[in-house]
């Protein structure tokens, strides 16, 4: 059974996974394999799944006060991300529209692939001060030395 400072770690845990492995290394390495309009939905599906879990345990499953501010906080961090796929999504679909008014397919697709990478800068540029945040709030838990809202590990 984990201790308490070992459970409120898995909320901020969770999150660098999905900003590691959802927000950084499936964008890039699709960018990379030119694989952006298969691998991109896919990132982005997998992404809001675990954003949705974490919304679903800071709403829904109550836990020691302690547990419980941690999911908070990863939820508030998670809020960040979505403002910012709301934004790499807003300029994707200004750019599809731009690129309908173009005749000539090659240029269509130099705008295509030019647009998708600009689009995916808003949230490549959260993703990291937020895997920094996160990291440093897990190496305080374990350590016993984060207070949340007056809220110290027993």
């Amino acid at each position: 059974m984990l201790n308490e400072q070992a459970r409120a770690v898995i909320p901020h845990q969770l999150l660098v996974f999905n900003l590691l492995v959802f927000n950084l290394l499936l964008p890039i390495g699709s960018l990379l394999m030119g694989l952006e309009i298969l691998l991109l939905p896919i990132a982005i599906v997998c992404s809001l799944s675990v954003i949705f879990y974490i919304w679903y345990r800071a709403k829904h499953v109550h836990q020691t006060p302690l547990i419980n501010a941690h999911w908070h906080i990863v939820w508030k961090r998670c809020r960040i991300v979505l403002i910012a796929y709301s934004i790499s999504i807003s300029i994707e679909l200004l750019s599809t529209l731009m690129i309908s008014f173009q005749k000539d397919p090659q240029l269509r697709s130099i705008m295509m692939i030019a647009f998708t990478r600009i689009a995916i800068v808003p949230t490549l540029l959260v993703v990291t001060p937020l895997l920094i945040s996160s990291t440093i709030a897990m190496s305080k838990v374990r350590r016993g030395k984060l207070k949340v809202a007056g809220i110290t590990p027993q």
